[in-house]
Protein backbone atom coordinates (compact mmCIF):
# COMPACT_ATOMS: atom_id res chain seq x y z
CA UNK A 1 0.00 0.00 0.00
CA UNK A 2 1.02 3.51 -0.73
CA UNK A 3 -0.64 6.90 -0.39
CA UNK A 4 0.32 10.37 -1.30
CA UNK A 5 -1.51 13.11 0.87
CA UNK A 6 -1.54 16.65 1.77
CA UNK A 7 0.81 17.54 4.62
CA UNK A 8 -1.55 20.11 6.49
CA UNK A 9 -4.90 18.50 5.88
CA UNK A 10 -3.27 15.56 7.17
CA UNK A 11 -1.91 17.72 10.36
CA UNK A 12 -5.47 19.46 10.96
CA UNK A 13 -6.87 15.70 11.56
CA UNK A 14 -4.11 14.01 13.42
CA UNK A 15 -4.49 17.35 15.61
CA UNK A 16 -8.08 16.46 16.48
CA UNK A 17 -7.47 12.31 16.61
CA UNK A 18 -4.56 12.75 19.20
CA UNK A 19 -6.95 14.97 21.35
CA UNK A 20 -8.71 12.22 22.06
CA UNK A 21 -5.92 9.38 22.36
CA UNK A 22 -5.87 8.20 26.03
CA UNK A 23 -1.79 9.04 26.28
CA UNK A 24 -1.89 7.57 30.15
CA UNK A 25 -3.98 4.56 29.14
CA UNK A 26 -2.62 0.90 30.76
CA UNK A 27 -3.66 -0.24 27.55
CA UNK A 28 -1.70 0.73 24.98
CA UNK A 29 -4.08 0.48 22.21
CA UNK A 30 -5.45 3.12 23.29
CA UNK A 31 -3.24 5.39 22.68
CA UNK A 32 -2.96 4.28 19.21
CA UNK A 33 -4.52 5.67 15.62
CA UNK A 34 -6.86 3.34 13.75
CA UNK A 35 -5.42 4.05 10.11
CA UNK A 36 -8.16 2.37 7.41
CA UNK A 37 -6.68 2.78 3.75
CA UNK A 38 -9.59 2.61 1.00
CA UNK A 39 -8.31 2.67 -2.28
CA UNK A 40 -11.81 2.93 -4.01
CA UNK A 41 -12.90 5.67 -2.40
CA UNK A 42 -9.57 7.46 -2.22
CA UNK A 43 -9.97 7.71 1.40
CA UNK A 44 -7.97 7.42 4.92
CA UNK A 45 -9.63 7.57 8.05
CA UNK A 46 -8.19 7.76 11.09
CA UNK A 47 -9.86 6.28 14.12
CA UNK A 48 -8.92 6.87 18.19
CA UNK A 49 -10.80 6.54 21.20
CA UNK A 50 -10.36 6.34 25.49
CA UNK A 51 -13.46 4.25 25.80
CA UNK A 52 -15.29 7.44 26.74
CA UNK A 53 -15.30 9.95 23.29
CA UNK A 54 -14.33 8.64 20.13
CA UNK A 55 -13.18 10.70 16.78
CA UNK A 56 -13.45 9.26 13.37
CA UNK A 57 -12.15 11.52 10.66
CA UNK A 58 -11.60 10.65 6.93
CA UNK A 59 -9.22 12.45 4.68
CA UNK A 60 -8.30 12.45 0.64
CA UNK A 61 -5.43 10.64 -0.46
CA UNK A 62 -4.28 9.19 -3.46
CA UNK A 63 -3.67 5.49 -2.76
CA UNK A 64 -2.83 2.13 -4.58
CA UNK A 65 -3.47 -1.29 -3.25
CA UNK A 66 -5.20 -3.35 -1.60
CA UNK A 67 -7.93 -1.79 1.41
CA UNK A 68 -6.03 -2.08 4.86
CA UNK A 69 -6.27 -1.63 8.58
CA UNK A 70 -3.63 -0.91 11.03
CA UNK A 71 -2.88 0.86 14.15
CA UNK A 72 0.21 3.39 15.11
CA UNK A 73 1.37 5.52 18.33
CA UNK A 74 -0.81 8.71 17.51
CA UNK A 75 1.15 11.40 19.38
CA UNK A 76 4.52 10.33 17.68
CA UNK A 77 2.96 9.68 13.98
CA UNK A 78 1.30 13.13 14.83
CA UNK A 79 4.86 14.63 15.93
CA UNK A 80 6.70 13.31 12.77
CA UNK A 81 3.85 14.64 10.40
CA UNK A 82 3.93 18.03 12.12
CA UNK A 83 7.81 17.78 11.57
CA UNK A 84 7.52 17.88 7.56
CA UNK A 85 8.01 20.84 5.88
CA UNK A 86 6.89 19.70 2.65
CA UNK A 87 3.43 20.14 1.27
CA UNK A 88 2.53 16.28 0.11
CA UNK A 89 3.20 13.21 2.50
CA UNK A 90 4.12 9.62 1.06
CA UNK A 91 2.81 6.88 3.31
CA UNK A 92 4.06 3.25 2.60
CA UNK A 93 3.06 0.05 4.67
CA UNK A 94 6.17 -2.07 4.51
CA UNK A 95 5.56 -5.19 6.87
CA UNK A 96 5.29 -4.04 10.67
CA UNK A 97 6.38 -0.75 9.73
CA UNK A 98 4.74 2.56 8.39
CA UNK A 99 7.30 4.71 6.06
CA UNK A 100 6.64 8.22 5.98
CA UNK A 101 8.50 10.20 3.46
CA UNK A 102 8.58 12.92 1.48
CA UNK A 103 8.66 12.85 -2.39
CA UNK A 104 12.02 13.63 -2.84
CA UNK A 105 13.08 10.87 0.09
CA UNK A 106 15.57 13.42 1.86
CA UNK A 107 13.64 12.76 5.12
CA UNK A 108 12.08 9.45 5.58
CA UNK A 109 10.69 7.89 9.20
CA UNK A 110 9.54 4.64 9.95
CA UNK A 111 7.14 4.18 12.69
CA UNK A 112 6.33 0.32 14.50
CA UNK A 113 2.77 -0.81 13.61
CA UNK A 114 -0.21 -2.93 15.49
CA UNK A 115 -2.67 -5.16 14.52
CA UNK A 116 -5.99 -3.48 14.01
CA UNK A 117 -8.12 -6.37 15.34
CA UNK A 118 -7.16 -5.01 19.00
CA UNK A 119 -8.66 -1.56 18.65
CA UNK A 120 -11.65 -0.95 20.27
CA UNK A 121 -15.10 -1.05 17.88
CA UNK A 122 -16.35 2.65 18.31
CA UNK A 123 -20.35 2.78 18.43
CA UNK A 124 -22.51 3.95 15.37
CA UNK A 125 -24.82 6.83 15.36
CA UNK A 126 -27.54 8.05 12.63
CA UNK A 127 -27.19 11.28 11.28
CA UNK A 128 -30.55 12.30 10.75
CA UNK A 129 -31.32 12.00 14.10
CA UNK A 130 -29.23 14.63 15.50
CA UNK A 131 -29.79 18.76 15.27
CA UNK A 132 -28.24 21.17 12.83
CA UNK A 133 -26.75 24.08 14.55
CA UNK A 134 -24.47 26.48 13.26
CA UNK A 135 -20.71 25.37 14.24
CA UNK A 136 -19.83 28.79 15.81
CA UNK A 137 -23.11 29.21 17.64
CA UNK A 138 -22.31 25.58 19.07
CA UNK A 139 -18.74 26.60 20.05
CA UNK A 140 -19.46 30.10 21.79
CA UNK A 141 -22.51 28.13 23.47
CA UNK A 142 -19.69 26.02 25.24
CA UNK A 143 -16.45 28.27 25.43
CA UNK A 144 -18.72 30.89 27.32
CA UNK A 145 -19.90 28.28 29.95
CA UNK A 146 -17.36 26.47 30.39
CA UNK A 147 -14.96 27.99 32.41
CA UNK A 148 -17.04 27.95 35.26
CA UNK A 149 -17.34 23.99 35.36
CA UNK A 150 -16.18 22.21 38.58
CA UNK A 151 -12.69 20.94 38.34
CA UNK A 152 -13.10 18.93 41.80
CA UNK A 153 -14.26 15.47 41.43
CA UNK A 154 -16.84 15.56 44.32
CA UNK A 155 -18.74 17.24 41.99
CA UNK A 156 -18.79 15.05 38.99
CA UNK A 157 -22.21 16.09 38.01
CA UNK A 158 -20.87 19.97 37.84
CA UNK A 159 -17.69 18.77 35.81
CA UNK A 160 -18.78 19.90 32.29
CA UNK A 161 -21.58 21.58 30.25
CA UNK A 162 -25.60 21.07 30.66
CA UNK A 163 -27.24 21.36 27.22
CA UNK A 164 -30.94 21.83 27.39
CA UNK A 165 -33.37 22.48 24.33
CA UNK A 166 -35.93 25.40 24.92
CA UNK A 167 -38.51 23.98 21.91
CA UNK A 168 -41.03 26.56 23.24
CA UNK A 169 -38.67 29.36 22.95
CA UNK A 170 -36.47 27.89 19.31
CA UNK A 171 -33.25 27.71 21.79
CA UNK A 172 -30.34 26.13 22.69
CA UNK A 173 -29.45 26.56 26.61
CA UNK A 174 -25.66 25.90 28.05
CA UNK A 175 -25.26 26.01 31.61
CA UNK A 176 -22.13 25.27 33.71
CA UNK A 177 -21.10 25.77 37.42
CA UNK A 178 -18.71 25.15 40.28
CA UNK A 179 -20.87 25.89 43.19
CA UNK A 180 -19.57 29.24 43.54
CA UNK A 181 -20.64 30.53 39.80
CA UNK A 182 -22.91 29.86 37.00
CA UNK A 183 -22.68 30.93 33.34
CA UNK A 184 -25.89 30.74 31.12
CA UNK A 185 -26.44 31.37 27.47
CA UNK A 186 -28.78 31.04 25.10
CA UNK A 187 -28.89 30.74 21.46
CA UNK A 188 -31.79 30.41 18.89
CA UNK A 189 -31.38 27.32 16.76
CA UNK A 190 -33.68 27.34 14.06
CA UNK A 191 -35.27 23.72 14.12
CA UNK A 192 -34.72 22.66 17.29
CA UNK A 193 -38.69 22.63 18.24
CA UNK A 194 -38.60 19.54 15.56
CA UNK A 195 -35.62 17.54 16.45
CA UNK A 196 -35.09 14.38 18.22
CA UNK A 197 -33.58 16.50 21.07
CA UNK A 198 -35.86 15.74 23.91
CA UNK A 199 -34.11 16.07 27.13
CA UNK A 200 -30.63 18.01 28.49
CA UNK A 201 -27.94 16.03 28.94
CA UNK A 202 -24.26 16.86 30.67
CA UNK A 203 -21.20 16.61 28.24
CA UNK A 204 -17.87 16.66 30.65
CA UNK A 205 -14.99 19.07 30.13
CA UNK A 206 -12.91 17.16 27.62
CA UNK A 207 -15.84 16.09 25.24
CA UNK A 208 -17.19 19.75 25.70
CA UNK A 209 -13.85 21.28 24.28
CA UNK A 210 -13.07 18.89 21.65
CA UNK A 211 -16.87 19.23 20.36
CA UNK A 212 -15.93 23.31 20.36
CA UNK A 213 -13.33 22.79 18.58
CA UNK A 214 -14.42 20.65 15.63
CA UNK A 215 -17.66 22.54 15.52
CA UNK A 216 -15.54 26.45 15.81
CA UNK A 217 -14.66 26.70 11.71
CA UNK A 218 -17.87 25.01 10.66
CA UNK A 219 -20.99 26.65 8.57
CA UNK A 220 -23.17 23.94 10.01
CA UNK A 221 -22.99 20.85 11.83
CA UNK A 222 -25.64 17.94 13.36
CA UNK A 223 -25.45 17.63 17.37
CA UNK A 224 -27.38 15.86 19.84
CA UNK A 225 -27.97 13.28 22.30
CA UNK A 226 -27.94 9.43 21.85
CA UNK A 227 -28.41 6.63 23.86
CA UNK A 228 -26.29 8.46 26.75
CA UNK A 229 -23.64 9.96 23.97
CA UNK A 230 -23.25 13.80 22.76
CA UNK A 231 -22.56 13.70 19.37
CA UNK A 232 -21.02 15.77 16.93
CA UNK A 233 -20.70 15.02 12.97
CA UNK A 234 -18.89 18.06 10.94
CA UNK A 235 -17.48 17.95 7.11
CA UNK A 236 -14.76 15.25 8.02
CA UNK A 237 -16.10 13.24 10.86
CA UNK A 238 -17.88 12.21 14.08
CA UNK A 239 -16.82 12.35 17.72
CA UNK A 240 -19.04 11.58 20.39
CA UNK A 241 -18.37 11.58 24.04
CA UNK A 242 -20.38 9.64 27.11
CA UNK A 243 -22.13 11.96 28.99
CA UNK A 244 -22.00 11.85 32.63
CA UNK A 245 -24.65 10.17 34.63
CA UNK A 246 -26.38 12.29 37.57
CA UNK A 247 -29.05 15.34 37.34
CA UNK A 248 -27.69 18.50 37.31
CA UNK A 249 -29.12 20.62 39.75
CA UNK A 250 -31.78 23.29 39.68
CA UNK A 251 -29.78 26.28 38.56
CA UNK A 252 -33.16 28.39 38.16
CA UNK A 253 -33.82 28.28 41.96
CA UNK A 254 -31.04 29.89 42.74
CA UNK A 255 -31.04 33.00 40.22
CA UNK A 256 -32.89 35.93 42.17
CA UNK A 257 -35.65 37.29 40.38
CA UNK A 258 -35.69 40.66 41.81
CA UNK A 259 -32.73 43.17 43.07
CA UNK A 260 -32.45 45.79 45.30
CA UNK A 261 -29.26 47.67 44.24
CA UNK A 262 -27.98 48.05 40.45
CA UNK A 263 -24.46 49.13 39.36
CA UNK A 264 -23.41 50.15 36.24
CA UNK A 265 -19.65 50.12 34.70
CA UNK A 266 -17.34 50.27 32.13
CA UNK A 267 -16.02 46.31 31.49
CA UNK A 268 -12.72 47.26 30.52
CA UNK A 269 -12.14 49.61 33.82
CA UNK A 270 -13.61 47.38 36.02
CA UNK A 271 -11.53 44.57 34.94
CA UNK A 272 -8.08 47.10 35.00
CA UNK A 273 -9.21 48.06 38.84
CA UNK A 274 -9.71 44.36 39.79
CA UNK A 275 -6.24 43.34 38.74
CA UNK A 276 -4.40 46.18 40.13
CA UNK A 277 -6.25 45.79 43.39
CA UNK A 278 -5.38 41.64 43.56
CA UNK A 279 -1.37 42.71 42.56
CA UNK A 280 -0.30 42.20 46.58
CA UNK A 281 -2.71 39.22 47.33
CA UNK A 282 -0.62 35.91 47.39
CA UNK A 283 -3.30 33.64 47.84
CA UNK A 284 -5.03 30.99 46.09
CA UNK A 285 -8.37 33.11 46.42
CA UNK A 286 -8.43 36.93 45.70
CA UNK A 287 -10.66 38.48 47.71
CA UNK A 288 -11.73 42.11 47.18
CA UNK A 289 -13.90 43.94 48.88
CA UNK A 290 -15.92 46.22 46.96
CA UNK A 291 -18.00 49.38 48.75
CA UNK A 292 -20.43 51.01 47.22
CA UNK A 293 -22.09 54.23 47.46
CA UNK A 294 -23.81 56.50 44.90
CA UNK A 295 -21.69 56.98 42.18
CA UNK A 296 -18.93 55.62 43.48
CA UNK A 297 -16.89 52.35 43.58
CA UNK A 298 -13.90 51.21 45.92
CA UNK A 299 -12.00 48.48 45.70
CA UNK A 300 -9.79 47.23 48.07
CA UNK A 301 -7.84 44.38 49.33
CA UNK A 302 -7.34 43.16 52.59
CA UNK A 303 -4.33 43.80 54.44
CA UNK A 304 -1.54 41.18 53.99
CA UNK A 305 2.32 40.83 54.77
CA UNK A 306 3.03 42.79 51.48
CA UNK A 307 0.27 45.53 52.06
CA UNK A 308 -3.20 46.36 51.05
CA UNK A 309 -4.69 48.06 47.92
CA UNK A 310 -7.53 50.75 46.99
CA UNK A 311 -8.90 51.71 44.16
CA UNK A 312 -11.62 54.65 43.70
CA UNK A 313 -13.47 54.72 40.49
CA UNK A 314 -17.00 56.75 39.35
CA UNK A 315 -19.96 54.52 38.30
CA UNK A 316 -23.19 54.54 38.29
CA UNK A 317 -24.71 52.76 41.69
CA UNK A 318 -28.40 52.97 42.40
CA UNK A 319 -29.32 51.39 45.67
CA UNK A 320 -28.29 51.73 49.33
CA UNK A 321 -25.21 51.98 50.60
CA UNK A 322 -23.13 48.22 50.24
CA UNK A 323 -20.30 46.44 51.27
CA UNK A 324 -19.51 42.90 49.29
CA UNK A 325 -16.67 41.17 49.03
CA UNK A 326 -15.93 38.91 45.76
CA UNK A 327 -13.26 36.36 44.36
CA UNK A 328 -11.49 38.79 41.83
CA UNK A 329 -10.72 35.95 39.77
CA UNK A 330 -14.46 35.07 39.31
CA UNK A 331 -15.47 38.50 38.22
CA UNK A 332 -12.63 38.95 35.92
CA UNK A 333 -13.18 35.67 34.49
CA UNK A 334 -16.57 36.33 33.08
CA UNK A 335 -16.27 39.66 32.16
CA UNK A 336 -13.27 38.66 29.93
CA UNK A 337 -15.79 35.92 28.06
CA UNK A 338 -18.29 39.18 27.80
CA UNK A 339 -18.94 41.52 24.51
CA UNK A 340 -20.50 44.79 26.08
CA UNK A 341 -18.61 47.95 26.83
CA UNK A 342 -20.59 48.58 29.95
CA UNK A 343 -21.71 45.95 31.98
CA UNK A 344 -24.63 45.65 34.90
CA UNK A 345 -24.15 44.10 38.25
CA UNK A 346 -27.37 43.15 40.32
CA UNK A 347 -27.39 43.02 44.09
CA UNK A 348 -29.50 42.25 46.97
CA UNK A 349 -27.11 42.23 50.21
CA UNK A 350 -23.53 41.18 51.26
CA UNK A 351 -24.65 37.18 51.37
CA UNK A 352 -26.91 37.06 48.36
CA UNK A 353 -25.53 36.11 44.66
CA UNK A 354 -24.88 38.81 42.43
CA UNK A 355 -25.95 38.83 38.39
CA UNK A 356 -23.93 40.00 35.47
CA UNK A 357 -25.68 41.02 31.99
CA UNK A 358 -24.36 43.20 29.28
CA UNK A 359 -26.49 44.95 26.38
CA UNK A 360 -24.45 42.67 23.71
CA UNK A 361 -24.18 39.99 25.40
CA UNK A 362 -27.43 38.92 24.49
CA UNK A 363 -28.81 35.54 26.25
CA UNK A 364 -25.88 35.15 28.56
CA UNK A 365 -26.19 35.76 32.41
CA UNK A 366 -23.66 35.21 35.06
CA UNK A 367 -24.48 34.79 38.61
CA UNK A 368 -21.88 34.80 41.34
CA UNK A 369 -21.52 34.20 44.86
CA UNK A 370 -19.99 36.55 47.32
CA UNK A 371 -17.08 35.57 49.59
CA UNK A 372 -18.03 35.71 53.40
CA UNK A 373 -14.83 36.59 55.93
Amino acid sequence: MLAKIDKRNLEKLLKRADGVADKKASMAVLSMALLTFEPEKNLLYITTTDLEQGFKGRIQAEIEGEPLSFCVPCRKFYEIIKSFDENEIILQKDNSRLIIRDEEGSSKFELACSDSEEFPSLPEFAEENLLDIPGKVLAELIDKTIFCASKEEARFVLGGVYFEPLKEEGKLRAVASDGHRLALLDRDVPGIEDSNLKEGFIVGRKGAEIISELAEDELVVKFGFINNYACLFNSYGFFFSRTLEGTFPDYRAVIPQEFKNILKISRKLFINALDRATVLISEKFKPVKIDLKRDELILSSPEGELGMAEIKLRAEYQGNPLTITFNAEYLVSALEHMNSEEIEMKLNDERSPCLITGYRDEGFIYLVMPMVI
